[in-house]
């Protein structure tokens, strides 16, 4: 039975798996094991489908289609990921986001999160939002932290500071500043966003998540530094608010992007993959 207390577990070992491999598994309550074809399984993975021989959550089984593909298919992958409105609104004007979608989908963001080596978000995801970035709705890894915060605004008085992870801020400014459990990485304001893309490159992480705000993933997208942009859609309509993206203006339609896609279902939402650099 795939639960949170172990489904992070098997993402560990889909993830660290070679993406050529058929791989098989032996699935109880608590403990997942790697088997082999001519031993009793439970549930197998063979090019990037998923097969399920037991009795499965809706929930997860949706969680399981959307991630395995992505982990089968990519060796290293930058991932952005926008939970809005169907009317492309991610907050209200006053900065509230809670809850436009459906609060059984952050079971999947911490799934998302587990399988990240790393995760980016802007000081305004701090300051609207004051979020832990931990996978802490299931048992899985927690990623590394990464704020910008081009001002250094920040204070310890946010949950990310206060719970013994390790973050990283990069930052135009020269203040002198300690936050607690935090690595300060000063980058020249020239080509910011550049400079923050080739120090994330330097650390080598494979799975990357850019987790907002919309200014953030509208930088990295404008840099083309995105692999998979994918929006979870509530069904409802908001009418005004902030923007899912801002990108450049074009000026004609055939500078549009027109990405290759893919869509699943999440519970009641829709969650669209848009393949940016594939």
């Amino acid at each position: 039975m795939i639960t949170s207390q172990n489904i992070g577990k098997l993402l560990e070992y889909i993830k660290n798996s070679k993406k050529n491999e058929s791989l098989f598994f032996h699935i109880n309550r608590y403990v997942i094991k790697r088997t082999t074809k001519n031993k009793k399984y439970n549930l197998s993975l063979i090019k990037n489908n998923i097969e399920t021989k037991f009795e499965l959550n809706v929930l997860y089984k949706s969680i399981l289609e959307i991630l395995i593909p992505i982990l089968r298919k990519k060796k290293k992958l930058t991932i952005a990921q926008l939970g809005q409105s169907i009317d492309g609104r991610i907050a209200l004007n006053n900065g509230n986001s809670h809850y436009i979608n459906n609060i059984k989908g952050i079971h999947y963001l911490h799934c998302l999160r587990s399988i990240s080596d790393a995760i980016v978000v802007g000081s305004n995801t701090i300051k609207n939002d004051d979020p832990q970035l931990t996978t802490r709705k299931i048992k899985g890894n927690n990623p590394r932290r990464i704020i910008i915060d081009g001002s250094l605004s920040l204070t310890n008085k946010y949950k990310i500071f206060n719970d013994g992870y390790k973050n990283i801020i990069f930052t135009k400014s020269k203040k002198n500043k300690i936050l607690n459990n935090t690595t300060i990485i000063r980058l020249d304001k020239n080509n910011f966003t550049k400079n923050i893309i080739n120090q994330i490159n330097k650390l080598e992480y494979k799975y990357v998540l850019i987790e907002g705000g919309s200014k953030t993933i509208s930088e990295f997208i404008n840099n083309k530094y995105i692999d998979l942009l994918q929006f979870i859609i509530a069904p409802i309509i908001i009418g005004s608010g902030i923007n899912s993206l801002n990108l450049k203006e074009i000026k004609n339609l055939n500078k549009a992007l027109r990405p290759k896609f893919s869509y699943n279902i999440l519970e009641k939402e829709l969650v669209v993959n848009l393949f940016l650099n594939s």
